[in-house]
């Protein structure tokens, strides 16, 4: 395609992927991206609470979940969500929740499903303890085998508060509920039985802080697979019974007509990507944006959430009582400046207090909770690198304190072959995407110069013949995944942000390939990159993939326009890449070669 004809396409490919992400508003100005996410490790956690919690009460809820599983089972035997290969952990829990729940009904299902666990390598194909350990809990209830012992999880932690919230982060309320219903069936001597009598009244107050929290609804972050788990821990300790009604009533209303639990809904997460978006192609001044900033000021979190030491300023990713996420805060903020009126905007103010009061000590920034565990919920270098894009977008300098502390961090945990982890998604392009783009914009010296040219080095290696990206890991000798919509956007953009032409060949092939790849809806065909639980349950959705297509199209659409405005005015060329990283072009052929 040449040059002319990309120009032309991807100006096509923006206006009609801007038309499609608009017809996705609602009314009260969120986009909704919610079809498809029926959730077969949701629905196993939501049953398998139900049967503890209330099984006469559910007992017509609980007949539609079994008969839904059974009918959704793959033909190897396993279960995962829309578009997402056989995953072990799902596959565990919901032949634990059969086995429980219709023994003899689901008996062909159950040994087709342990075959199939066994074949994708048992527990140690699980990569998070806590979800070992959780399948090992639901194999007990069921009567099933399983490998090892119950781990205790010693209810007296939650004395600590500072340590329990460092330690757990988000699985704070989840722990407190489950270390409750250990503490009852678990036998111990007189000083453990004295320590879980001191530590019971603080494992209840953090359940029900989050409970009332949230309106008493009943619901945890509207989210069925925390629910479960959380009224599955009450109701097996015999604590809280007016909770457990709440959340066992909560998790019948949340059920599909088909029987099935969704993952929990999105509303903040596609409302960020998609304006997002929208503002990259030109739809700021937009009226229709008007009720979506007001959307996202009325999802932000007045009052702090106590349980987990978090102060108020932040946003999660649905209710307006969803739990704190700093990914969710900065990607809010960042949307909200960039609006009419975002330079005075009060919430923007707070959420930028709400991040620097929860940076690190080591200057990165962790899901929820300040200076949290690395690994699960620590740490993380996308989100630490959208985070400096949110306070440089505010007008923070490069010299900034935390923009230093937060560069300092992120050139320290570079993997040596240049690329960077992301907490929520699979593989190695979202994050080093993200990481090049903050340390081209807030790089100073020569040791984050080089950084930012090993992960760019990193994404051009890693890019297709086709001009896509994906993870890069391998599906058979010799092959490797295939490029998907959102892994090729992310990259494209953090190229572009790295200060390469758009038309260096590996970026145009990136745009080509973006284009090729709308349907004719105007959306592009999502990919399961994105992570439910971390290394264990992901998911595909459309509205992720619709926002980072228009929006990394829309930035390539600009930085052509961009460029021959430049080349008018006899500039030449736009500059450098990182500076001190060479120049800015990649130096690579259609194949990626350099």
């Amino acid at each position: 395609m040449p040059a002319s004809a990309l120009t032309e396409s991807v100006g096509t490919a923006v206006t009609t992927g801007a038309e499609a992400l608009l017809a996705h508003r609602r009314d009260d100005g969120a986009f909704v991206f919610g079809a498809h996410h029926a959730s077969p490790l949701n629905t196993a956690g939501a049953l398998t609470a139900l049967h503890f919690a209330d099984p006469e009460g559910s007992a017509e809820t609980i007949e539609r979940g079994v008969t839904w599983l059974c009918e959704t089972q793959r033909d190897d035997g396993g279960w995962a969500m829309r578009s997402v290969p056989t995953e072990p952990l799902t596959t565990a829990l919901a032949a634990a929740a059969l086995h429980l729940l219709a023994p003899r009904r689901a008996a062909s299902a159950v040994r087709a499903a342990r075959a199939r666990f066994e074949e994708l390598g048992g527990s140690a194909a699980v990569p998070e303890p806590a979800m070992t350990a959780l399948i090992r809990q639901f194999h007990t209830f069921a009567g099933l085998p399983h490998e090892g012992a119950q781990r205790r999880l010693p209810l007296e932690l939650l004395l600590f508060p500072g340590l329990s919230r460092r330690l757990l982060s988000l699985r704070l309320p989840i722990y407190a509920s489950q270390a409750l219903a250990q503490s009852a069936h678990r036998r111990r001597g007189p000083a453990g039985r004295a320590l879980d009598r001191l530590a019971r009244p603080r494992a209840l107050a953090i359940v029900r802080d989050a409970y009332e929290r949230e309106g008493a609804t009943g619901g945890f972050s509207t989210d069925p697979w925390l629910t479960g788990l959380i009224c599955l821990g009450l109701a097996r300790s015999g604590q809280a019974p007016d909770l457990v009604s709440a959340a066992a009533r909560w998790l019948r209303s949340a059920a599909g007509p088909d029987g099935s639990w969704d993952l929990m809904p999105l509303d903040v997460t596609w409302t960020n990507f998609a304006t997002a978006a929208l503002i990259e192609a030109g739809h700021a001044d937009d009226p229709q944006l008007i009720g979506t900033r007001e959307m996202l000021h009325r999802h932000q979190q007045p009052e702090p959430f106590d349980a987990l030491g978090c102060p108020a300023g932040y946003w999660g990713f649905s209710s307006p009582r969803s739990w704190p996420m700093a990914l969710e805060t900065a990607e809010a903020g960042a949307i909200l400046l960039r609006l009419p009126g975002g330079a005075d905007d009060r919430h923007v103010r707070a959420g930028l207090a709400w991040l620097t009061a929860t940076q690190d000590a080591a200057g990165s920034w962790s899901l929820a909770v300040r200076n949290s565990k690395p690994g699960g919920f620590g740490p993380c270098p996308q989100m630490t690198a959208k985070v400096v894009g949110a306070l440089l977008d505010s007008g923070a300098r490069a010299d900034d304190p935390r923009v230093v502390r937060a560069v300092r961090w992120l050139v320290g945990r570079q993997r040596p072959d240049g690329s960077y982890e992301a907490m929520w998604y699979r593989g190695g392009t979202p994050g080093t995407a993200a990481a090049l783009e903050a340390l081209s914009r807030a790089g100073r010296t020569e040791e984050h110069h080089r950084a930012a040219a090993r992960a760019r080095d990193w994404l051009l290696r890693t890019r297709h013949p086709d001009g896509s990206w994906s993870t890069g890991e391998r599906t058979g000798p010799g092959t490797t995944r295939r490029g998907t919509v959102e892994e090729t956007a992310w990259a494209l953009r953090g190229l572009l942000a790295a200060g390469l032409s758009p038309t260096d060949p590996a970026l145009a092939a990136a745009a080509r390939w973006l284009v090729d790849a709308q349907r004719a809806d105007g959306c592009w065909t999502p990919a399961p990159v994105n992570e439910y639980i971390r290394g264990c349950a992901r998911y595909a959705d459309d509205g992720i993939a619709a926002g980072l297509a228009v929006r990394a199209l829309a930035q390539y659409r600009s930085a052509e326009a961009a460029e021959v405005v430049e080349a008018t005015r006899g500039s030449g060329t736009r500059g450098t890449g990182p500076r001190g990283s060479g120049p800015r072009g990649s130096g690579t052929d259609e194949g990626g070669r350099r």
